[in-house]
């Protein structure tokens, strides 16, 4: 039984486009193929593609660790803003604190 019908040359016309589309349209289109393949299963007793649906979950998995790298990858960025003069204002607030530590003991 089919639950999603699509013309498979509609599909073909897809993929023949897919090369002239922006980096992102093309991860669209990747990911637009793979959710219609989840629908249109192999064997005509299933009604989901288990192997288009591993693969979809795979992509979003994909996806979402690569936006936490990004996400990580921007926070060490902010710290790349930090002057010398700052870095010696906190060494020096260290220091100064070492001496006061030192003079307690």
């Amino acid at each position: 039984m089919r639950t999603f019908s699509i013309s498979e040359n509609d599909i073909q016309l897809l993929k023949a486009i897919r090369p002239f589309m922006s980096g992102k349209s093309q991860e669209m289109l990747d990911l637009l193929l793979v959710t219609i393949n989840v629908f249109q299963p192999k064997q005509p007793d299933q009604k989901i593609n288990y192997d288009a649906l591993n693969t979809l979950l795979t992509m979003v998995h994909e996806s979402i660790q690569s936006k936490k790298n990004n996400e990580d990858i921007i926070e060490i960025d902010e710290y790349e803003h930090v002057t010398n003069e700052q870095a010696e204002d906190v060494e020096n607030l260290l220091n100064l604190l070492a001496k006061k530590q030192d003079n307690k003991d």
